[in-house]
């Protein structure tokens, strides 16, 4: 697209805005900061919360395969932490499954929510479940997560692919690991593995977070490639 026909495109979203760019990456600049200042959606509070993970010494993990759901985020240091997100834009239908999936998998567990979901979240969830609300666009935790003892070592296996098996346990067999190792050695393999499965893409958005728009963390984590490439195509 044009300069002008990007102005065309953008104007819809706030008439009284006036969008001046020279570049795509000007461009791309404005809108991010525009969405960011108006918009708490699931990628909003994705970027806030992967802000937070970057001042740490800890490997991060985007839109995590947890059993039969899928994890927004999912924090690896000495324990692992999972985070899932409801915006005001999103449904709570499916948290009562998702928490059950997580429970089994991760040490602590947290809902992200938007302040409309609140009450019900607190219903839904299971007393082991932490909860952070968006308050003036930060995050604020309104209750502590605990530590998990619901941990089934068997669904953890399930989510590791057989390559990852066979290097950790010598053998890609869940019968014969769960025979073999007890659950708190499967649940350190579990750590290990996945810390290993996600450290290069975590580390590439890491030590190019100042050249990624805040919005993209996710895209870039999943598509390794400069971003100036990416932005001035």
């Amino acid at each position: 697209m044009s300069e002008k026909e990007l102005a065309k495109w953008v104007e819809p979203l706030e008439p009284s805005t006036l969008f001046s760019f020279q570049s795509k990456i000007d461009f791309l600049k404005q809108l991010n900061s525009f969405a960011q200042s108006h918009l708490e959606d699931e990628l909003f509070l994705k970027q806030l919360l992967t802000k937070t993970f970057f001042e740490e010494d800890i490997i991060g993990a985007f839109e995590v395969k947890a059993l039969s759901s899928r994890l927004d985020l999912l924090k690896i240091n000495g324990v692992t932490t999972a985070f899932e997100i409801k915006s005001e834009f999103d449904s709570l239908e499916k948290l009562e499954k998702q928490s059950q999936d997580y429970l089994a998998l991760f040490e602590y567990n947290y809902l992200v929510v938007g302040e409309k979901h609140l009450e019900k979240a607190e219903k839904v969830l299971p007393h082991e479940f932490g909860i952070y609300t968006v308050k003036n666009k930060k995050l604020k935790r309104f209750r502590a997560s605990r530590r998990n003892r619901s941990i089934n070592p068997k669904s953890q296996l399930s989510i590791l692919t057989s390559k990852e098996l066979r290097i950790e346990f010598k053998s890609n067999e869940s019968n014969w690991i769960l025979a073999n190792y007890s659950s708190t050695e499967i649940n350190e393999a579990f750590k290990k593995i996945l810390k290993k499965r996600y450290t290069q893409k975590w580390n590439f958005i890491k030590e190019r977070s100042s050249e990624i728009f805040p919005l993209d963390y996710q895209y870039f984590f999943h598509h390794p490639i400069s971003p100036q490439l990416i932005y001035s195509r």
